[in-house]
């Protein structure tokens, strides 16, 4: 996977996706496994927005027993298999535990009927999934227990708790690029850092885009038959070009924010409410509250999701100090025995997500389902707009956008999708037991938790970037104190993923900056590698590092080296 811009004016392509965020990802893939000829621009580098700033969960819907939404939960759970199927290597199943309180809303009662209607809607929730990637039932658990797997649980009233699964994606970018490796591998054509400044149109319908390339500053066109616009927070950017089309807003946006912390608790996530004025309109049953999660992510755990009201231009976006007191101020409550401060905060993930409009500020409503905008009536036929939602679901959304850009293509013939195999990487039938064989695999020059780490971040693709390191032992190396990441990952982000800034490897093609900032030195070492592949005189060396250094301090209070 490399990146040629030059590739994008070659032919006039059936779909042209604008936005490289997951949902515009998983509508090129779509388009490309079902033979279309597709193509992909991003204005800056792929997932590098809200697509990157997540709880990292894949979860079945149990929530939405409160809406009486079981066709929402369907499309959950089969989704969640789903990604199971593709990726067992990057997604696995993870149990969360809910304490129960007295005879009410969250008593082991309730709680007991809700988890058996769940596995009940969920039956075939562990269907074509790995062994080992089995999705267990739910169930009720002891005072006693909920007390083992949550130190300090407040236990006034506490009668027991609940338990189910849902599951987690280890490192959502390296979900995100194996749907990238998959469509480029059917035919695909992507490129990052090639913004979308305009629609070709020609008497009210669709031909292609106008692009500008970042690296070099030169425009060009392409040309194609339809569009997927799925620019995320941007989305209505692109509309303003047609006037029946530009005096909506589809994007509301609001402030998501999930926090990285040092680890609190054991291998359960654990939810907790938070006694916040909320009321959400379309639940049947109404609770007043949040719920909130403590999810371990590796030797850290990940705090969210925490909604708040956003009235900026999208450029503007960012999480304040103010944000992130207010936040822990409110898991303090919740769980006392935190005891949480700023300086545990080890990094700030923050995003864009739509919410329904408001009258009046107050807590955000986030828009439940995902929508798409068919523009043939507002003098752009051929184009479709994408407002996504959820991680869990964008698979499912790119599905139905295809759906209509086929109808458009082939009008009347039926929709042709090919069976799915895995995604790159995922071509594994027992994870468990392929993760033990290759990691006892000896590799010169990389460590024991390095070797371990590549086999879970790559799969089966963890051979490509070893060869890296047969061709040159020194890349076996790990860039940071602390951190398996080795320097052939860098390597393999820049010659086969399209890494262009330093950035983009440090936060997105490896997991170095997953604690926090991994140092000055760490990021000297990256930009040293790119460097000398890119060609970047010693001005842009440093300019690099002092630009993802900014970038570091700016969503994350741990100290750097």
């Amino acid at each position: 996977m490399r990146r040629d811009p030059a590739a994008l004016t070659r032919s006039t392509f059936d779909v042209a996706v604008v936005g490289g965020g997951i949902h515009g990802i998983c509508a090129l893939y779509e388009a490309a496994r079902r033979g279309l000829s597709a193509c992909l621009v991003e204005r800056a580098d792929f997932v590098g927005e809200t697509s990157s700033n997540s709880l990292k969960i894949v979860h079945g819907g149990l929530r939405y027993l409160q809406h009486g939404d079981l066709r929402r939960m369907r499309e959950s759970i089969r989704e969640r298999a789903r990604l199971l199927r593709l990726a067992p290597h990057l997604v696995r199943p993870l149990p969360f535990v809910l304490p129960t309180y007295g005879h009410g809303l969250r008593s082991r009662e309730v709680l007991r009927t809700a988890l058996l209607l769940n596995d009940l809607i969920g039956y075939d929730r562990s269907a074509g999934v790995a062994p080992d990637r089995r999705i267990p039932p739910g169930r009720v658990i002891g005072r006693d227990e909920v007390c083992r797997l949550i130190p300090d649980v407040d236990r006034k009233g506490l009668t027991g708790g609940a338990i189910w699964y849902d599951c987690q994606v280890e490192n959502t970018e390296r979900l995100a690029l194996a749907y990238l490796h998959a469509a480029v591998a059917a035919g695909a054509v992507c490129c990052n850092y090639a913004a979308c400044t305009g629609l070709l149109l020609r008497e009210g319908e669709v031909r292609g885009l106008e692009v500008e390339d970042r690296v070099t500053g030169e425009g060009f066109g392409i040309r194609a038959r339809t569009v997927v616009n799925a620019a995320g927070p941007w989305v209505d950017r692109l509309l303003q070009g047609i006037p029946g089309a530009r005096n909506r807003t589809r994007f509301h946006p609001s402030k998501a924010m999930n926090l990285v912390t040092r680890r609190l608790f054991g291998d359960h996530a654990i939810a907790f409410t938070v006694p916040i004025a909320f009321t959400d309109r379309d639940a049947l049953i109404n609770k007043g509250t949040r719920m909130f999660f403590v999810v371990p992510w590796g030797p850290y755990s990940l705090i969210g999701t925490r909604h708040l009201p956003f009235d900026g231009e999208q450029e503007d976006f960012r999480i304040t100090e103010a944000d992130v007191e207010l936040f822990l101020g409110e898991v303090n409550e919740a769980i006392p025995s935190v005891r949480l401060s700023a300086g545990d905060v080890l990094g700030i993930l923050g995003g864009m997500l739509p919410e329904t409009p408001r009258a009046e500020r107050g807590e955000v409503q986030l828009v439940k389902h995902s929508r798409l905008y068919d523009h043939a009536r507002e003098g752009a036929k051929g184009l479709v707009s994408i407002v996504g939602v959820k991680w869990t679901t964008s698979g499912r959304v790119a599905v139905r956008a295809v759906d209509l850009v086929e109808a458009r293509l082939r009008p009347g013939a039926p929709h042709r999708r090919p069976p799915e195999g895995p995604l790159p990487g995922g071509e594994i039938e027992h994870v468990g037991r392929f993760q033990a064989e290759a990691a006892t695999r000896p590799a010169t020059g990389v460590t024991a938790a390095a070797m371990n780490h590549l086999v879970a971040t790559y799969g089966t693709g963890f051979r490509e970037v070893l060869a890296y390191v047969r061709r040159d032992p020194a890349l076996g190396r790990q860039l940071a104190p602390g951190s398996p990441v080795i320097a052939a990952e860098v390597m393999h982000g820049v010659e086969r993923e399209m890494a262009q800034h330093l950035s983009d490897v440090v936060l997105r093609r490896t997991a170095l900056a997953a604690g926090g900032h991994p140092g000055r030195q760490a990021l000297r070492r990256c930009a040293d590698l790119m460097g000398s592949t890119l060609g970047w005189t010693p001005d842009r060396h440093e300019a690099e590092v002092d630009a993802t250094d900014a970038a570091l301090r700016a969503t994350t209070t741990a100290p750097s080296s």
